[in-house]
């Protein structure tokens, strides 16, 4: 394992900066619409066609010709009858469904047992005037060192929407040496930390994301490459809230600031 770099981290700050800025990145999220079974079909604003759920599968009817559908085939059920356009998602999953002639493309996602229409609009000013994401100086002391232990489970974390928890599978736990107490984080995914610190909700977003470089029984942590979650950005985020205990009792001022979510 190598020290922080200042220049490996500028050419990750340029990446990160250009993913989010790509037309239909997280800030270009402009709405969320959740579509709920026996409602009939809905419209929404924003939003091509009209939409219901029928059995458990998301239909869209009358999807105009200038509808361009992304989805493979084995994702999407097209069939047009009469002038008359019918979608069926066959995909459980999230799907990146289509686009319009003016660019607003249609997500279509899934969260606990709902079934959701994110429509991301490039022109929408979040994206449009986007210059970079606010972050701390480069500190090549913000990074901690401890070790890793297997513990194969999962979790049940909070969201940002109040009412929506989700199960993240966790490999095990991180023990960092945080000004000489020793601190027990959960990993999730393949190897990721949702954390709070003491700067969290004021100088810094109401949580954030770092990945762990994990090597046999051994960790390290560079806190210069904490994240911001979509829903630092976007009123319409899901993200997930840390494991339970998941706080670094230090102010972490490394890695990216504060922003305001909006909705456009």
């Amino acid at each position: 394992m190598t020290a922080s770099d200042t220049q490996d981290w500028e050419e990750f700050r340029r990446r990160r900066d250009a993913g989010l800025a790509a037309p239909h990145s997280v800030l270009a999220q402009v709405g969320l619409h959740w579509v709920e079974e026996g409602a009939g079909e809905l419209s929404f604003p924003g939003v091509p066609g009209t939409w219901a759920l029928e059995g458990g599968r998301l239909v869209s009817r009358s999807a105009p010709s200038d509808f361009t559908v992304l989805a493979e085939p084995a994702q999407v059920q097209v069939i047009e009858v009469g002038g008359e356009r019918t979608l069926t998602l066959l995909d459980p999953g999230d799907v990146q469904l289509g686009v319009t002639d003016a660019g607003v493309r249609i997500d279509v996602i899934r969260r606990g047992d709902r079934t959701g229409l994110r429509p991301l609009d490039p022109a929408t000013p979040r994206r449009a005037g986007f210059t970079g994401v606010p972050v701390f100086p480069h500190d090549p002391s913000a990074v901690l060192e401890g070790s890793f232990r297997a513990d194969p489970t999962t979790v049940t974390v909070g969201s940002a929407l109040p009412w929506l928890t989700q199960q993240l599978p966790s490999p095990g736990v991180v023990v960092l040496d945080v000004d000489g107490e020793q601190v027990e984080l959960r990993v999730t995914g393949e190897g990721t930390l949702i954390l709070t610190d003491e700067t969290s909700g004021t100088e810094t977003s109401d949580w954030r994301q770092v990945p762990v470089e994990i090597d046999g029984e051994r960790a390290r942590v560079d806190l210069n490459r904490a994240l911001n979650f979509p829903s630092a950005f976007s009123a319409f985020g899901t993200c997930p809230r840390p494991p339970e205990g998941n706080h670094l009792p230090i102010p972490v001022r490394a890695g990216e600031r504060r922003v305001e979510p909006t909705e456009r």
